[in-house]
């Protein structure tokens, strides 16, 4: 029975610690981002606030926590086995959807380019981490610590560099494709060499720092060879594993069984000898050609979202603050990041300068090179928790102090990496000189009416590819990139405001050419149908009712009019005579007071909307309203004509206006504003007091009463 409660208690401190961790990896997530900062590094932080070494170790009068939150773990980790094999789960996610986000087309297009920039990169920077342990600790190539600080500096952080390609819009240009090409390699490079340096670790014998070379060997060999092996079969037999994936249709049922397979190849490559986050990467980079990657990305972005901060904010609790406080770890920490840049610079800028890029290229890519992050880390944690025996004690590779060097390391290449790029690329000249090796792709450009136009027809678009076979990737925020694949076939839809760019082959070409056709005739179908719908008698549901009944119109505190029909909302007497001129006197009005930014295309948007159906009611009122990108936020007049203006096919003068505008996508219940609003104008008393007040504080009172009154 003590067990038991044990074991429950157990549970829930799990469960806090968890809850925990995700709160404050949100908020300084957040918070790290809104500085225009990595949010990774926001979670790192976060980790370290909260960490055993500072507010998670201060004791609590809670059963299961009288050591605190996160106490100090003596089990050669600072924090429970449990909380770090949940934080393990999350590396295993962040590379196994990091293998399913690479384009292989890409990676295979750029591959002999990006394979001498990854490893020129790997290479220097491997020299210049080891070289740097060496002088720390005045010994030799071979000390496990120094291969570490060797392997740390190696590893680019795919995530952030093709984040800030995206922002730039330049993930297609040479530079951006074989700076890609280049991470994964850097990665995978850095992985294999982490295999190879816990084989050396591993066969050391005991204090006495002899090697045993011939084992050593073999596990190099064994290491490459498991990995391309695996990659190898994964590739080849990806689209039948995809095939029979299918079967347990819906596609969140086959993204959880892939989830599955790629834990069961990740616990088998550590079993090989082999780190999982490599089995995991290879999972994912087999089933990133096939046509439900995309599915899998989407279905367990839930989890990813839950593990990954876990994983972070677990990092940085492996950070000991009180290490910062040496100057010792600051001054080999700042070193350490000022040759952690210089190395990628020179590793990949001298390649890719002999490979036909020019200066400014090779520069742009060197740069973008630099960000070091989640492999960087992972690398990290693992020395932090990998032992060896020094003077017959066994101590992690990196302990504080070290590992606090490589978190600074990271921190300042990722932060550093987002400007210098930035500044690269905003030189407006190519990076690419003479006929160097670009491939022969095919732009298929459409001009699109931006708007809520533009949605529905990517929308149509859709639907006519994926009945054709193909699954998309969902636009990405920053740079409005869609990726579409059916099998080998593959093309990326850019989209910029008003444009539609197909990037794709010769014989993607085609098809994107028949199915934007098919989709341009089916809307022109539907908008004829709406026509002769609009036009026929039967259209009943688009006539403005005769009259509005204020007891059946639920009264919404955030739309009231009298929070709306302000004092300065409201136009006495305006000296228009015809109802369209009026309409330009009102939004002239809006647009000197700054509601409204563009004054010609909320009159146009106003009058289409007009000529659609109009919004005229008896009793000489007109409720014109529209949705325009004419203003950014919602805003209403109520404007008053003592003599009254024409409307052009009505004897009937028209007093009372109330016109409308709201952005396109305002969040904004406007409509029933309006339909508010016309129940207080249908009632003829109300009118009469609007005719004739001399001042606006008068329809101001008229409106909070009748307001209050229709609510009750």
């Amino acid at each position: 029975m003590k067990e038991n409660i044990s074991l429950a208690v157990e549970i829930a401190v799990l469960a806090i610690q968890t809850g925990i961790i995700l709160l404050c990896a949100g908020l300084c997530g957040n918070l790290f981002r809104k500085l225009r900062i990595p949010p990774v590094l926001g979670e790192l932080f976060a980790g370290v606030i909260i960490g055993p070494y500072l507010l998670g170790a201060i004791p609590l009068n809670i059963h299961g926590l009288e050591h605190g939150i996160f106490p100090l773990c003596s089990s050669g980790i600072p924090v429970s086995v449990p909380l770090y094999a949940l934080a393990s789960f999350g590396s295993i996610i962040l590379l196994f959807v990091s293998g399913l986000e690479t384009d292989l087309k890409q990676f295979f297009r750029y591959s002999i380019t990006g394979s001498f920039v990854g490893i020129g990169g790997a290479v220097v920077s491997y020299l210049f981490g080891a070289g740097l342990g060496m002088w720390m600790f005045n010994t030799s190539m071979l000390d496990p610590r120094v291969l570490f600080i060797g392997i740390l500096c190696t590893a680019t952080s795919v995530g952030i560099t093709a984040r800030i390609l995206s922002e730039r819009k330049a993930v297609d240009s040479p530079e951006g494709t074989t700076i890609l090409a280049a991470a994964v390699i850097d990665d995978v490079l850095g992985i294999i060499c982490l295999a190879v340096v816990m084989g050396i670790t591993g066969t050391s014998a005991a204090g006495s720092g002899s090697i045993n070379w011939s084992k050593i060997g073999l596990i190099a060999v064994k290491s490459i060879g498991v990995w391309l092996g695996a990659t190898a079969l994964g590739l080849i037999f990806a689209h039948k594993i995809a095939k029979f994936l299918k079967f347990f249709r819906p596609s969140l049922n086959y993204s959880i069984l892939a989830l599955g397979l790629s834990l069961i190849v990740s616990g088998l490559f550590e079993e090989a000898g082999l780190a999982m986050i490599i089995g995991a990467y290879v999972a994912g980079l087999s089933l990133s050609k096939t046509d439900i990657a995309f599915s899998i990305q989407h279905n367990i972005q839930s989890i990813y979202k839950f593990l990954v901060p876990v994983f972070f904010v677990v990092m940085g609790m492996l950070i000991d603050i009180r290490v910062f406080s040496s100057s010792e770890v600051l001054r080999y920490g700042i070193l350490y990041s000022i040759l952690a840049i210089l190395a990628k610079i020179i590793g990949c800028a001298i390649p890719a300068r002999l490979l036909k890029f020019n200066t400014l290229g090779a520069l742009r890519i060197g740069i973008g090179m630099i960000p070091r992050g989640e492999v960087a880390l992972i690398i990290a944690g693992i020395g932090a928790t990998t032992m060896m025996t020094v003077n017959g004690t066994k101590v992690p590779i990196i302990n504080a102090e070290l590992f606090g060097i490589a978190i600074i390391m990271t921190m300042v290449t990722t932060v550093a990496a987002p400007p210098l790029l930035s500044l690269m690329l905003n030189i407006k000249k190519p990076g690419i000189t003479g006929s160097a090796a670009v491939p022969s792709l095919i732009h298929t450009v459409y001009q699109i009416p931006a708007g809520i136009t533009r949605d529905f027809i990517l929308h149509k678009m859709r639907e006519h590819f994926r009945s054709e076979g193909f699954r998309n990737s969902t636009m990405t925020s920053d740079g409005g990139i869609i990726h579409f694949r059916k099998e080998k076939m593959t093309f990326t839809l850019y989209i910029n405001d008003d444009t539609f760019n197909f990037e794709s082959d010769k014989k993607c070409a085609t098809l994107i050419k028949s199915v934007m056709f098919e989709t341009f005739i089916e809307i022109q179908q539907t908008i004829d149908e709406l026509k002769e719908f609009t036009c026929s008698e039967n259209a009943s549901a688009l006539k403005p009712p005769a009259q509005f009944n204020a007891d059946e119109i639920i009264a919404n505190n955030d739309i009231l009019p009298e929070q709306i029909i302000t004092p300065e909302r409201i136009l006495i007497d305006i000296h228009s005579d015809n109802f369209n001129r009026a309409v330009e006197e009102i939004v002239k009005y809006l647009e000197k007071t700054g509601a409204v930014q563009n004054a010609a295309l909320c009159i146009s948007d106003i009058m289409k909307r007009e000529k659609i159906s109009p919004t005229y009611i008896p009793e000489g009122i007109v409720l014109p309203h529209a949705r325009t990108n004419g203003v950014n936020r919602f805003v209403s007049v109520l404007a008053v004509s003592r003599n009254g203006c024409r409307l052009d096919d009505r004897d009937e003068k028209i007093h009372i206006i109330l016109l409308s505008l709201t952005p396109p996508d305002f969040d904004h219940p406007y409509l029933q504003f309006i339909a508010h609003a016309a129940a207080i104008l249908s009632k003829k008393e109300n009118i009469s007091v609007i005719r004739n007040a001399v001042s606006v504080t008068e329809i101001c009172t008229l409106f909070n009463t009748r307001s209050k009154e229709t609510k009750k």
